[in-house]
Parts: structure tokens; sequence; C-alpha cells
């Protein structure tokens, strides 16, 4: 005999007809992993059994809480499929082609920026709605290992965090060099650094979504003031990492709006690939198949 049928059986001589609550009415609660811990609860109220009835209710609690996180084990899943389909290629150009990796390699120091023009949806979208010719920003930050094609750049990446990848995979339909003008070894060393010691972090989501509200033409009331932007130093996207690691050795992007807290954040406002162009402090030095 199961809890549950002991459990109403117990239950017949205590609250059947009281208060209109009759069998049927059990029976119905009974047939749900909520229904049969309250009816564990009432039946409490009459008997002497709380060991017995506590562990009926504990039973049940993993069927309950699998059922409350449904919405959000949906939303994760429609959230990674989304991430997928946007990381997707959307097509290939025959006029355009990746630089050449051991000339790009040829100008790179650690430190220097990467502006890219990517060929996947989102790199489509990041474009339209900046309304820029780049999509996305890493550094190089020098050889993680050895051979030909070492691992050397870091970038963060929509679908797999920040990660570190080779030259050969940058897939970037066009690429500019940016260089920070003024800084010396020991910070060009700092900020390669500080980038890597990030690896493995999370691409920060919540922070794409607002700085794409922010930049589109919607009313004011849907878009979030910029202190409410996510800017932790856990997750980040690509403009939030390099801003970091900058306005840590004293070189921000943005020189407004961009102090480093007690607690380790920063606000970057609507920082966007763009930016990292438009900044006084970069020098162009490597051009390879620019844009316009």
């Amino acid at each position: 005999m199961t809890i549950t049928v002991v459990t109403v059986a117990l239950l017949i001589d205590i609250i059947v007809g009281s208060n209109g609550f009759t069998i049927r009415y059990m029976v119905t609660l009974a047939h749900s992993c909520v229904g049969r811990i309250l009816l564990h609860l009432l039946a409490m109220l009459g008997d002497r059994c709380v060991r017995f009835h506590v562990a009926g209710i504990m039973r049940e609690l993993p069927r309950v809480a699998a059922a409350l996180t449904l919405p959000a084990r949906m939303r994760t899943r429609l959230t990674g499929a989304l991430v997928l389909y946007l990381a997707q290629p959307v097509g290939h150009s025959d006029s355009a082609t990746t630089a050449d990796p051991q000339s790009l390699a040829a100008i790179l120091d650690p430190g220097d920026v990467l502006l890219t023009d990517g060929n996947t949806r989102v790199a489509a979208l990041v474009k339209l709605v900046t309304r820029s010719a780049w999509s996305h920003v890493s550094m190089y930050v020098g050889p993680l290992e050895d051979g030909p094609d070492p691992r050397c750049i870091v970038e963060a990446d929509i679908a797999a965090g920040v990660r570190s990848i080779r030259l050969s995979e940058l897939n970037a339909l066009h690429i500019r060099v940016l260089r920070p003008i003024g800084l010396n070894d020991m910070d060009r060393y700092q900020l390669a650094d500080w980038v890597v010691s990030r690896i493995g972090s999370e691409y920060d989501l919540a922070h794409a979504w607002v700085l794409g509200r922010n930049l589109l033409p919607l009313p004011a009331r849907l878009r979030s003031s910029p202190d409410r932007t996510a800017n932790s130093a856990t997750r980040f996207i690509c403009c939030s990492l390099l801003a970091h690691a900058f306005a840590l050795v004293g070189y921000p992007i943005r020189p407004v709006r961009m102090r480093v807290s007690a607690g380790g954040t920063l606000d970057h406002g609507n920082l966007t690939p763009g930016d990292f162009e438009r900044a006084s402090i970069f020098e162009v030095v490597g051009p390879i198949n620019s844009v316009g």
C-alpha cells in the first residue's frame, strides 16, 4: 500500500464531511504531486504519524522542483538555440578573403586590438544595429603554445564565451589592427595577461541584449540607462572584455564613465566595436583587406 493510499485512508475519518470536503475531492488531489503534499499536510493535523507524512512530502518535492524549473529550462534551451543560430555563417563572398596568418603575425605585438568584419548572422546584426563596418574586437596576446599556428588571440565569442583562437581561425572578411599609443612593454604584457586570465568566462548575453535595445530607435521607456548595463568582471561581450583590460592600465576607450569600482566593475555604457576605431588612444598599423 503506497503512502498516498494510506494517507487518503487516514483522512477519511478526519476531514470527510467537514466544509464540504469529500472523498471525490481527495482523490482529485491525489492525482497531482502538489495535491498529495496538501493531503499529507492536512493529515498531519489529525494524527501523530509526522515522520510518515514528512517522508511522503519529501518524496514529492523533487517533482515539484522539476515543475517549477521547467520555464527556466525552456528559456535556457531557447536561448542556446538562438545563440547557435546567430553564430552560423550567412554565406561566403568570393571577393572577400581572410588575411594570411603569417602576414598578419609579422605586424602584431601583444596588446594589439583586431577589428574584424565577420561573416555570421550575429556579425551582420551587430553591423546593422551599430551602423559600423566592424562587428567584433579581439586582442593579440602572443603565442600561448608552440607550433606554426599557435593560439594567440583572445576574444569573447557569443557561443563559446571568452576563448583563445589561432590567427587562422579569425575567419574575418576584413581585419584592421589597432595599436595603443604610448604603452610600454610592461603595460602591453599586463593587458595580455589580464585578458588571458579571463579565458573560460561566459559571454554576457544580458549586456548584449541591453546594448542592442539602447542602440535601436526605440522609445525611451524601452531603453536601459547606461548604469544598468551588465558590466561584471566575470561575463563579457567582446567590447567589455577589452575595455576592462585597457581601463585597468589607465587607457579607457571612453574617458567618461569608465571608472573601476571597488567591486571590480566598470561602466562601459554603450561601447561598440566602432568606438575602438574612433578612440584616440589607438593608431592604425595594419589594414588587412580593410573596409572603406
